[in-house]
């Protein structure tokens, strides 16, 4: 066995980081092709067997926590002596520069893609779900690497059920004074700095958050504009008419995306617009209060408008997606929710 672990610095080793990707998925009919850019800074690693590449990610440190390491754009064939091999290389590394924690699947910060899919692995995946085969956990687990944290998303059959449920709730904020705003295409970029400036106070204290500036947020989420549903998400003010929390809901365009085939070009537009009225689902992918106006049943209030939007709009079902396995939130289902996935972060332990 000649395996050997290298380096990106030729055009030959790139093509290969972005073309393991394609052989790892190129069976799974439920994968989601999405453009796969090579990371721009970090350090990028490949591992073969002979000439033949089997395993990759990108090793960093956190910009604003350069004691911490990630492990992230992560892909590999079912070959665990290369991955052992792939990220001892990428720890060692990481501990060079002064890494004291290193944590992964994650590329650089929890606002960019992270965590394992846990499974089950018997349906498919919902719009911007992490995705991956089923092996992946094990092999980081042979490499030395233990669950940090655990995530899951629940499924609602029911939103007007879970939407009942929460009227009590969205009554009471309304008499207490709150308002609500929808969240739309037309008002989107200019709501945006609003959002971007609740994110950074609701989600402070939340495991392992980094904080983002405002350039880099809106280029991570002003492409979200195209998923947007009049009805889905939402803004909530307070009685001093003070920013107090969001919600961001989607259809569940997953099988429009899958259709795309992983292209930008105005076919795969085309075939996107064609398959957009297959969405049966919703997904909840954002919801936060800031601190001062927790315990008030604001988050109640902000699903109760989701799920019943949702049914307003056709949808079947509702998803409450990748929350933490510890948060408050993911006792929002309206009583109507049962677990759909989970998913986990590991570190390094060994």
């Amino acid at each position: 066995m000649n395996l050997h672990v290298e380096t990106l610095d030729t055009p030959s080793r790139q093509a290969d980081f972005q073309r393991l990707k394609q052989a790892v998925y190129k069976t799974d009919p439920f994968y989601i092709p999405s453009a796969d850019p090579i990371p721009n800074e970090g350090l990028l690693l490949l591992a073969y067997e002979g000439e033949v590449p089997l395993a990759r990610c990108c090793a960093r440190l956190q910009t604003s926590c350069p004691t911490t390491g990630t492990i992230g754009s992560f892909e590999a064939l079912n070959h665990p002596e290369a991955v052992q091999a792939l990220l001892k290389r990428a720890v060692d590394a990481l501990k060079a520069q002064g890494a004291q924690r290193i944590i992964g699947p994650m590329d650089g910060d929890t606002w960019h893609t992270y965590r394992f899919n846990t499974g089950p692995f018997d349906t498919a995946p919902f719009i911007r779900e992490p995705w991956n085969p089923s092996y992946y956990p094990s092999l980081w687990e042979s490499a030395g690497f233990k669950v940090a944290e655990t995530y899951d998303s629940f499924i609602i059959d029911d939103p007007g059920l879970a939407a009942s449920n929460q009227t009590k709730y969205l009554e009471r904020c309304k008499r207490n004074g709150y308002s609500f705003t929808p969240i739309t295409a037309a008002n989107y970029n200019d709501l945006l700095p609003l959002v971007y400036d609740l994110s950074c106070k609701i989600f402070a204290q939340n495991v392992l958050y980094t904080p983002i500036d405002a350039a880099a947020y809106n280029l991570l989420y002003k492409p979200a504009r195209s998923l947007l549903k009049t009805g889905l998400c939402w803004l909530a003010f307070s009685p001093d008419h003070q920013p107090a929390g969001f919600a961001f809901t989607f259809p569940d365009y997953a099988e429009a995306m899958r259709a795309m085939g992983g292209k930008q070009d105005l076919f795969a537009k085309l075939r996107f617009l064609m398959n957009k009225g297959k969405a049966t689902r919703t997904c909840i992918k954002t919801l936060g209060v800031i601190p001062e106006a927790r315990g008030c049943g604001l988050a109640n209030a902000l699903m109760c408008l989701c799920f019943e939007n949702s049914l307003r709009l056709g949808f079947q079902q509702s998803l409450m997606c990748l929350m933490h396995s510890a948060n408050a939130s993911r006792r929002l289902g309206g009583k109507a929710d049962r677990p759909f996935r989970s998913y986990a972060l590991y570190e390094f332990t060994a």
